[in-house]
């Protein structure tokens, strides 16, 4: 049945892996704003099987605040039937609140393949879903250089012949992001996050988020972050930036062949290399230089509909 919370769910509440973003702490971070949040709790188990947390501003509901995904998760014993009552509730809560839309972005469809069965019911309501193209990396015993094109290969080989220097180290974010938002501003690209949150987020969450940089003559050419979005299973290439002044090197190759080999380490499952998309429309560029990584294409949902 459906259950109102009064506070973020923890982990020993529920029968399926929180991720980080829907875990009690990430959803502070995003807002001091509390976000209504939803449940379907099993009686008999006394446990829930389904969250769902959503800001309410301006007559709209939407989610996550600020994070990578947020939206609906439910374990995949969930049956059909109670998925679609879950939703059902959801949609009309919302709607006795007089909100008239709703928001909300979707997990990549390779977190957990029951996300499909989400899709289905949506697809139900009539609501108004983009497909946005997401990549990944699947982590196996496979080297990295071996799963990758030949191409790519010759950059990597290229790369792996420089001094080029990784730095994992916390200890230069402030260059990190000053080198991130200069690449950005030259390819007017906007930024999704100020300065003072991505500091915070490694302050706030150091076991989750690692910075991946790549340094030449002690100059940074290729920088990134290494999200925990599930230990031991996903691993998120997040804000990622290169200098174009090495375009003929690629280094964002060695900088995703060593989140790979951590990832192998680390006994990850994926790779997430983000959505190569924006409102569906495809960025062919970055959707070929994943491919040629080896990265996998699958789908990750933006709902934004009246209800």
């Amino acid at each position: 049945m459906l259950h109102l919370l009064n506070h973020y769910a923890t982990q020993e509440e529920c029968s399926f892996t929180l991720s980080l973003f829907f875990r009690p702490e990430h959803l502070h971070w995003q807002s001091s704003k509390q976000a209504i949040g939803f449940a379907w709790y099993n009686n008999d188990q006394a446990i829930y099987q389904a969250l769902a947390y959503f800001w309410i501003e301006n007559h709209q509901a939407s989610s996550p605040k600020a994070a990578s995904f947020g939206g609906f998760d439910f374990d995949n014993k969930l049956s059909d039937k109670q998925l679609f009552a879950f939703v059902e509730a959801v949609f009309c809560w919302l709607k006795t609140q007089q909100i008239h839309t709703i928001r909300f972005v979707q997990a990549p469809i390779c977190y957990q393949t029951h996300y499909s069965r989400l899709q289905a019911i949506l697809a139900s309501f009539g609501v108004n879903t983009i497909s946005e193209t997401n990549q990944h990396l699947i982590i196996s015993d496979t080297t990295f250089s071996s799963i990758i094109n030949p191409a790519a290969k010759r950059r990597l080989s290229k790369c792996e012949k420089e001094d080029f220097v990784l730095d994992n180290s916390t200890n230069n974010l402030y260059e990190q992001y000053a080198f991130i938002q200069s690449v950005r501003f030259d390819k007017k690209i906007p930024l999704t996050i100020t300065q003072t949150g991505f500091l915070s987020l490694f302050e706030n969450f150091p076991e989750s988020f690692i910075p991946f940089t790549l340094y030449h003559n002690h100059q940074i050419i290729a920088t990134c972050t290494a999200i925990v979005v599930v230990p031991h299973q996903i691993l998120y290439y997040f804000f990622p930036a290169s200098d174009p002044n090495y375009n003929a090197f690629s280094p964002s190759i060695l900088l995703i062949k060593y989140l790979y080999e951590y990832a192998q380490v680390h006994k990850f499952q994926i790779l997430d290399l983000g959505i190569s998309s924006v409102n569906g429309i495809l960025n062919e560029n970055l959707f070929r230089f994943k491919k040629n990584l080896g990265a996998i294409a699958t789908t990750k949902q933006i709902v934004h509909a009246k209800i």
